[in-house]
């Protein structure tokens, strides 16, 4: 028989966690496994490791100028999808859904990706006014962009670990372990 919301209103916050604890037991652990984890950092790290001497060779290789082809296409359909981005984090607020985190941390993204091309790709009287965009426009928006998800998440995760009975550590997200994924065994 399912609880009412009545009936959950009416229950003491310690009866809610027991009520989520008894719940969560109930939910199957990801089948993801350490494997798939391993095989991911992996990846990530390769990739990483390739861009150094990619780097490398670029900044050998590259002129110092280059005649771009598309140069309209490339910058209407860069600042479209930046505009997209844009509507879905404001969509997803307006909503109030958890696809905010990732729509805002995109649009940051996005947003600093654009001031830096602006600023490297500008010559004369546009590098200032690329700047003054930058530093009064961009920037700002992204950084503010990001406080918000950052903040969202741990509201999230202070939410969730109340609800569940458990206590909340103010630790930084990067020291946070990842939560619905089984810890890591130990060798």
């Amino acid at each position: 028989m399912p609880i009412t919301d009545d009936e959950l209103a009416r229950m003491s916050p310690s009866e809610r966690a027991d009520l989520a604890r008894r719940l969560a037991v109930l939910i199957p652990a990801p089948r993801a496994g350490e494997r798939t984890r391993r095989r991911f950092v992996v990846v990530v790290v390769t990739a990483a490791l390739f861009l150094i001497p990619w780097v490398a060779v670029l900044a050998w290789t590259l002129p110092p100028r280059y005649l771009a082809g598309h140069w309209r296409a490339t910058w209407v359909g860069f600042d479209l999808v930046l505009a997209a981005a844009l509507a879905a984090t404001a969509w997803a607020a307006a909503r109030r859904r958890q696809v905010l985190l990732l729509t805002a941390v995109v649009s940051a993204t996005l947003l600093v990706c654009d001031a830096w091309f602006d600023l490297m790709t500008a010559a004369g009287p546009d590098h200032w006014v690329s700047l003054g965009t930058a530093l009064l426009v961009e920037l700002p928006l992204a950084a503010w962009l990001l406080y918000v998800a950052h903040h969202l998440i741990r509201l999230s995760l202070r939410r969730m670990l109340t609800l569940s009975g458990q206590s909340f550590t103010d630790l930084p997200l990067w020291r946070m372990p990842l939560f619905g994924v089984p810890p890591r065994h130990r060798r």
